[in-house]
């Protein structure tokens, strides 16, 4: 009767494990810098107890840096844009992602294959 459901539960297949990705911008590069969550930057709104960080991205400390590689690493770590308080360069940051896969043209079945190692 398992047999019968297959084809609608497919393997789970992470298309970012052999994936590039790089950013045009990342918070603490190239100075340091404070970051806030978004609702604790609303002007004339009562903080209670604001959750603030810092975000250094040469620093020794792993939690202060959040380069683009760890929005794909399958940790619980992220990456985190610069604030826009730094400037309006910073309004539209750029996120690039190249799975490294491709159509295959031989087979319809497979979707994606990986590419020749």
């Amino acid at each position: 009767m398992e047999d019968q459901y297959a084809g609608l539960f497919p393997a789970i297949l992470n298309l970012a494990s052999n994936a590039v990705i790089s950013s045009n911008a990342t918070c603490g590069d190239p100075e340091p810098e404070v970051y806030c969550k978004l609702v604790e930057h609303v002007p004339r709104r009562l903080i209670k107890n604001p959750h603030c960080s810092r975000c250094d991205a040469n620093s020794l400390l792993t939690k202060e840096r959040h380069p683009i590689t760890k929005a794909i690493d399958g940790t619980n770590q992220w990456w985190q844009s610069p604030s826009i308080k730094n400037g309006r360069q910073f309004h539209w940051v750029t996120v690039t992602v190249d799975l490294k896969y491709s159509r295959s043209p031989t087979s319809s079945s497979k979707l994606l294959t990986p590419p020749d190692q």
